[in-house]
């Protein structure tokens, strides 16, 4: 795969602020965030349709995705309708974005591995090993290069429930977060042989969940506790001073504690006895994450107990192996699909603010959004 030229620097993505019950915080979302929510369709139709799927077919799957989320998760699901109604969409279009995985692989599951990796590469620094004693949490989030045209960041402030910022694919429920309790997550694709064996949640509406939590403990129940589809590893913290990696399946999850300070992990079964127990069919499409956690970690080890912000943004702009980098220029795959780092996301989580940097490969900037 070749690289493509840089682009030039992208415009910050926008944020939205949501309020209100569920319905309302969906109608503002809509309206709001239309246009992008418009780019976001238009990728996944065409994604869909590449596989030689008909979107009917993909709203027919949305519609029994929705079955299950009336009863499981109620909240959620009244606020997908409030965007559909904001946007002037179908519903199920809605449910489809958040079902992206389930589409995009549960409907052609002739490939031995899902061909278009969602990958990244995350990092989260404990208060131990910060310059001010802050607990840092970011990653670089690889995948189509287009998608940095349909980013937003959400400030959510729901009647009930910790205030969220999040970072998303506009018309998602969340992506990478942070609360005003002090709970933050990111996650990054795995795949194993147990993928597609069962029904289960949308990842963007687990991690949404788990941001609406106050405690790590909570947070990390709902992970384990919730019907999954599709492997995930989810990057978990919280601003009192700890953090923990679950690499989850279908049917299990494992677990990983922060090494001197530290918890880096990129795109494969880390854990031992994920390792022993799985096929880690995640290397088939992403092998250069077998170097991408070990560069961040060696980026954040060599700043010797004083890592900041700005060790955080080095660390994630490494281009060792480029273009299959940490920091990874745009390059076309299979029919003419392009994949890059579409945006960097770092976090303060005692502060509660991010920043979030659109196709850093390229020149870049990075804009800061905050919970109040």
């Amino acid at each position: 795969m070749e690289p493509l030229p840089p682009q030039a620097e992208t415009v910050p993505f926008p944020l939205i602020t949501l309020e209100g019950p569920a319905m309302e915080r969906g109608r503002q979302y809509g309206a709001q965030a239309g246009e992008r929510i418009a780019v976001c369709l238009a990728i996944y139709r065409a994604a869909i349709d590449a596989k030689g799927v008909e979107w009917e077919k993909a709203r027919a799957v949305a519609r029994r995705v929705q079955e299950r989320l009336e009863t499981s998760h109620p909240e959620q699901m009244a606020e997908m309708r409030g965007i559909a109604e904001g946007v002037g969409e179908p519903v199920e279009d809605i449910v489809a974005i958040n079902a992206r995985t389930e589409l995009l692989y549960g409907l052609s599951k002739a490939a031995v591995a899902r061909s278009e990796p969602d990958g990244c590469t995350g990092a989260i620094a404990l208060p131990s090993v910060t310059a001010d004693g802050h607990l840092l949490h970011g990653q670089n989030w690889d995948w189509r290069d287009e998608c940095a045209d349909c980013g937003v960041v959400l400030r959510i402030i729901p009647d009930k429930g910790p205030r969220i910022l999040t970072f998303v694919e506009a018309g998602m429920m969340a992506r990478a977060g942070v609360n005003s309790a002090g709970v933050a997550i990111t996650g990054n694709f795995l795949e194993c042989e147990k993928d597609g064996s069962r029904d289960g949640v949308p990842i963007p509406l687990i991690r949404r969940a788990v941001l609406s939590q106050t405690h790590l403990s909570d947070a990390l129940l709902t992970v384990l506790q919730s019907p999954r589809a599709f492997s995930n590893n989810l990057m978990v913290s919280h601003a009192d001073g700890d953090a923990i990696d679950l690499e989850t399946t279908p049917d299990e999850a494992f677990w990983i504690a922060p090494d001197g300070g530290l918890l880096v992990h990129a795109n494969h079964f880390v854990s031992a006895p994920a390792r022993a127990k799985l096929q880690d069919r995640s290397l088939l499409v992403n092998a250069d994450s077998l170097y991408r956690d070990r560069r961040v970690e060696a980026h954040l080890r060599a700043a010797g107990g004083s890592i900041t912000l700005e060790t955080l943004k080095e660390a994630f702009q490494d281009r060792w192996g480029a273009p299959r980098a940490v920091c990874r220029s745009v390059v076309m795959g299979p029919g003419g699909r392009t994949s890059s780092t579409v945006a960097t996301i770092l976090m303060d989580v005692t502060a509660r603010r991010m920043w979030v940097a659109p196709r850093p490969y390229g020149p870049h900037s990075y804009t800061r959004y905050d919970l109040d």
